[in-house]
């Protein structure tokens, strides 16, 4: 069963009340007007940026902001980031170009690290996860500028899908 990364953006004062009452985070996510993704591979981006830029932001981008849930089993917290964060993070990400992550990607390594899912030498017989890494990273990139043009808050929000991976 995949976990899934969800990329919501919400106006800050729905981010203040959700950091202060985490108990609306299923409120926000079903409320949610603008939203994106990166599917099942948040992880393996992660794992990506910190070897391109270890000292960014976007090295940690899963461990930014507030958690305003609780991880369960491997499914990670919730996470909001707040404008400045997401500025932040823009700013870092938006001069990393999707080819300039490639030459760090190796599918042993990424296994050997533990990246989610922990099977990105066994995909490769089939599909190309470098492709969708890159991709997806991409989706990345456009929500937080997205989001940081607007001046919103950008919530993580984790979820399995119930599909096999």
């Amino acid at each position: 069963m995949p976990i899934i990364c969800r990329l919501l953006q919400i106006p800050p004062n729905q981010a203040d009340s959700l950091i202060s009452d985490p108990g609306k985070l299923e409120q926000t996510v079903k409320s949610a007007k603008i939203y994106s993704g990166v599917y099942r591979y948040w992880h393996g981006i992660e794992y990506l940026l910190a070897q391109h830029s270890p000292d960014s932001p976007a090295a940690k981008w899963l461990s930014l902001g507030k958690a305003v849930s609780k991880p369960v089993d491997s499914i990670p917290p919730a996470r909001v980031l707040p404008p400045p964060l997401v500025a932040q993070l823009d700013a870092t990400i938006r001069e990393i170009e999707p080819d300039a992550l490639a030459h760090h990607y190796d599918a042993d390594a990424l296994d050997e690290a533990k990246i989610y899912p922990r099977t990105w030498v066994e995909w490769e017989e089939t599909f190309d996860p470098l492709g969708q890494v890159l991709e997806h990273y991409s989706y990345l990139q456009f929500s937080t500028k997205q989001c940081a043009s607007a001046g919103d808050s950008l919530v993580l929000y984790f979820v399995d899908d119930g599909e096999d991976c």
